[in-house]
Parts: structure tokens; C-alpha cells; sequence
């Protein structure tokens, strides 16, 4: 699962902009170098679990906001590993039986 970090700095960027932060004011807040959120919203670094709750909670947002489409994406890409994972050692006939089940809730809508 491959999160976009472009985008989420661009979102951290954004959120704190739109409070009328700096990066050093953010910094501040969760204890690390000003250096080192340009570095997250720029992309040229990857930040831990814990750095993207620390900045969510500094910037009152919820991670999810900080994530962006990029959530969805890692999201889908982990449900069709998923799918593959269920069908990689299934019998040609249980396969078959995999794949009408599968055009047929893509064609089915829930209500």
C-alpha cells in the first residue's frame, strides 16, 4: 500500500496555511524542526504514523483530511490485493463461480 506523500504534505500545507500558521509555529507544537515539516510538505521525506496524528491534532483536523484521495487509493489497492489473495488458489470452477458473483454485484444496487 502506497501512500502519496506529495499530496498529504500539499494537504498539511494547505490546513496550516489556512490557519494562518508557519512551519515554525506548527513545529512548535509538535516538537520537532522547522526543517523538518518543509520536508513532509514537500514530499522529501516520509513521516511516521505518529507525526501525521501529532499534526492532525495540531491542525484540529482529522487524519483522514490529511490523507486525502490518497486514503482511497491505498484503500482500493488493498481490496483488490485482497480479492487476489481469495482467488490465487481457487480451482478453475470456483473461479468461475467468483467472477459471475463479482459481475453481479457490480451490476446489483443497493438501496
Amino acid at each position: 500500500m502506497e501512500l502519496d506523500y506529495r499530496e498529504i504534505g500539499q494537504n498539511i500545507r494547505r490546513c496550516r496555511q489556512s490557519r494562518g500558521m508557519k512551519q515554525k509555529d506548527l513545529a512548535e507544537l509538535i516538537h520537532v524542526s522547522d526543517q523538518h515539516i518543509s520536508h513532509i510538505e514537500n514530499a522529501h521525506t516520509k513521516l511516521s504514523l505518529g507525526t501525521l496524528v501529532a499534526i492532525s491534532n495540531a491542525l484540529e483536523v482529522d487524519c483522514n483530511t490529511l490523507l486525502g484521495s490518497t486514503l482511497a487509493r491505498a484503500k482500493d489497492t488493498a481490496d483488490r490485493q485482497k480479492l487476489l489473495d481469495l482467488t490465487e488458489r481457487m480451482d478453475e470452477k470456483k473461479l468461475g463461480l467468483a467472477i459471475e458473483l463479482c459481475r453481479a454485484l457490480k451490476d446489483y444496487e443497493l438501496s
